[in-house]
């Protein structure tokens, strides 16, 4: 028998079911440069160890040299708890035994809102990296200049902190960057990912769709019918723009409108963890009169090396 007392039990897999679908109603940008995983442990620990470096020529009958790999920077993830909670009283239910159907718009609500946490904990990792917000493993910021090679020889550096706005001449310039800087702990060359994420704010809509799209093949902005190296047949790397909003200076993101990101998702650095996906919880205070249905989850989100990308302010 359908009692009022029951309500609680019988809609609170209505909501969850509104709270999962507007969790997934839209495309979630981050998976286009994070890794997620599920993780049962309290905290997630990634670390680094080097190859052993190029091979040397040894002598007939002689053993050869040894070598040690380096450990690289240690990252732990530790999963943070997020929650909303809406409430009905059983005033509510005793004059109308359908208001809890009524919460779905809530539901729903809760649902976009925690699909907003992971947007904005997962930006924050790109819009930090230019400053103290988000740091490398090594100690740097994360978009920094003088990246140590290893815990063991510090001396010798990398970069993948790119330089000026965006257009087709920076982008080329960034390319030779990546060249120059992308090594592993043991200083072997790492070849990018064939395919890279580059990410963006809307206001770069129009100017990346200019140089990666240009339907002549020429190189926007110029008056001699220059060759855009970076359509048609040929190019070195596909590019994949994602427009993200959290990126941009809009609302409080904490983001930049000139800044854009090269990143290479295929190499996992970026990760998003979950300890919890969003669901809910519900339950009964007999003292209050109240029904609580709370959504929850937990999750936490970084980056575990710096070599995940390149990126520029873009000033």
């Amino acid at each position: 028998m359908n009692l009022r007392d029951s309500h609680l039990e019988l809609y609170t897999p209505i909501y969850d079911k509104f709270l999962l679908g507007t969790f997934a109603e839209y495309s979630q940008q981050c998976l286009e440069a994070f890794t997620p995983i599920e993780d049962q442990t309290s905290e997630y620990k990634v670390d680094d160890l080097s190859g052993l470096g190029s091979w040397t020529f040894t002598e007939e009958g002689a053993a050869g040299d040894t070598e040690d790999p380096v450990l690289g920077y240690p990252k732990t993830y530790t999963p943070l708890k997020y929650t909303k909670t809406i409430q009905v009283s059983y005033e509510a239910v005793d004059d109308d035994e359908y208001a809890l159907l009524k919460r779905d718009t809530e539901a729903a609500q809760m649902g976009t809102g925690s699909r907003d946490r992971v947007e904005r904990l997962t930006s924050t990792v790109l819009n930090g990296g230019f400053a103290s917000t988000t740091n490398s493993p090594d100690g740097q910021f994360l978009w920094d200049t003088d990246h140590p090679k290893n815990r063991e020889e510090t001396g010798t550096t990398f970069s993948n902190l790119l330089s000026g706005a965006w257009s087709h001449d920076n982008l080329e310039l960034a390319e030779t960057q990546v060249t120059a800087n992308l090594f592993d702990l043991a200083g072997i060359p790492v070849p990018p990912t064939s395919t890279i994420k580059l990410f963006h704010p809307p206001s770069l809509r129009g100017p990346v769709k200019r140089v990666l799209s240009e339907r002549a093949g020429e190189r926007p902005g110029t008056a001699n019918r220059d060759i855009n190296r970076f359509v048609g047949a040929g190019t070195t790397y596909t590019y994949e723009p994602v427009e993200w909003i959290y990126l941009s200076a809009a609302s409080d993101f904490g983001g930049s409108n000139t800044a854009w990101y090269m990143i290479f998702k295929d190499f996992g650095y970026l990760k998003l963890i979950w300890r919890e996906r969003p669901h809910y919880a519900s339950w009964r205070d007999d003292n209050l009169d109240i029904y609580n249905f709370k959504g929850r989850m937990r999750l936490a989100a970084g980056a575990d090396n710096w070599r995940c990308g390149f990126a520029s302010t873009g000033l």
